[in-house]
């Protein structure tokens, strides 16, 4: 059996970030789902920022062991140009369903970050940071904000681990919004298939916080990254072998138009949103992928909540499961609401304090009810 590269952890850079570091030295802690012989890693560089980004140093360890250097082209310092992705070159390091993989970069002295990714804390990653990360350009009041938020730390220019796998894997992509990039859903799935089979699964994260299906970032938020249905197609069917999608997207559709002013005149219908979600199954099968939906979750309660954004919510929900290609459903509405509430509405444990967003409790919910669908697509997998 050919030996294929595969995601053991992966994050997404944050459209239109730029800082400044200052003896930066970072150390990012994953755990792997994934069994093979040889590791590398993917860096990026920001695009527009000042001057190309240098990384001075790049190791690998696996359990605890002795780290690994991991070199560019034979060379351990890795200059990163505008918008320029790289692979490290592989090293043989075994890995196991289980395994931490830590990763540790440095950069030294003061120069312009590379391509920056959010990491929060959970129990899939772990991110420390010494030195300093000093937001600039456009973005810098925004990135300022989210450096406050506790368990958040920002990645300099590592965005994936990466294993040469060996034996049948399936590569599952997670496409969202916050709800999915935040991690705590995919961190309890992972957790999930790890424990019912290790070693079999591909996880990539492919949230954006702030997207949106149907419309582009607006000019104030540009993390909020392209509509998702322009970068459905690149993103989940690149060069990585893809056989399962789960969608779980089309919240902020419905919330920015109510709470971003550039966005007043972008209100979606429940027929452009169906139709919007409906083409990420079309596009996954023409690709040989099943596509798994999950509902866009409650709000209510949050400041963007309206009447007639429940209405359009609602029935885009009930026309997902009957209207759409989807190989499976999952309801969230089932997963995170209140059986009792007269209006869905997310548990108080369930989210984090404004209505919306899941809470680590709340992402439990949300894995069990898509591990649920999961299964037996897997058992049908390679």
């Amino acid at each position: 059996m050919a030996m294929v590269w595969h995601t053991v952890w992966n994050c997404t850079p944050l459209e239109g970030a730029t800082a400044r570091t200052a003896e930066l030295l970072q150390r990012l802690s994953v755990t792997s789902n994934l069994r093979g012989g040889r590791l590398r890693v993917r860096l990026r560089a920001a695009d527009g920022a000042e001057a190309s980004s240098v990384i001075d140093s790049l190791n690998v360890a696996v359990d605890a062991g002795e780290p690994t250097p991991l070199l560019q082209d034979g060379s351990p310092r890795i200059v990163l140009g505008n918008g320029q992705e790289v692979l490290s070159d592989p090293v043989p390091l075994p890995v196991k369903p289980g395994a931490t993989i830590e990763i540790s970069c440095r950069a030294d002295g003061r120069q312009s970050a590379a391509a920056l990714s959010p990491v929060l804390a959970h129990g899939q990653a772990q991110l420390e940071t010494q030195g300093d990360v000093a937001p600039t350009g456009p973005a810098a009041e925004a990135l300022g904000a989210m450096l406050t938020l506790p368990g958040l730390g920002l990645l300099n220019a590592v965005t994936a681990i990466e294993a040469e796998t060996h034996g049948p894997v399936t590569g599952l992509a997670l496409f969202g919004d916050s709800i999915t990039q935040m991690g705590f859903w995919p961190a309890a799935l992972e957790r999930h298939l790890r424990s019912e089979s290790p070693g079999r699964t591909a996880v990539r994260n492919l949230g954006i916080a702030g997207n949106r299906v149907l419309h582009d970032a607006p000019g104030s938020q540009p993390a909020f990254g392209p509509a998702a249905a322009r970068r459905f197609t690149p993103q989940v069917f690149g060069d990585e072998p893809v056989g399962l999608v789960v969608v779980l997207i089309g919240v902020n559709d419905l919330v920015h138009p109510v709470s971003l002013p550039e966005a007043a005149d972008e209100a979606v219908t429940a027929d452009e949103l169906l139709a919007g979600i409906g083409a990420f199954a079309e596009v996954s099968h023409r690709h040989g992928a099943q596509a798994v939906v999950c509902t866009i979750p409650p709000f209510f309660g949050n400041e963007a909540w309206t009447p007639q954004t429940e209405a359009v919510r609602q029935e885009v929900n009930v026309r997902l499961a009957a209207e759409t290609s989807f190989d499976a459903f999952v309801d969230l509405d089932q997963a995170l609401a209140d059986d009792e509430a007269a209006t869905p509405a997310q548990r108080d444990a369930f989210h984090m304090g404004d209505r919306l967003h899941p809470s680590p409790q709340g992402g439990e919910a949300i894995a069990a009810a898509i591990m649920s669908a999961l299964r037996p697509l897997l058992a049908d997998g390679p």
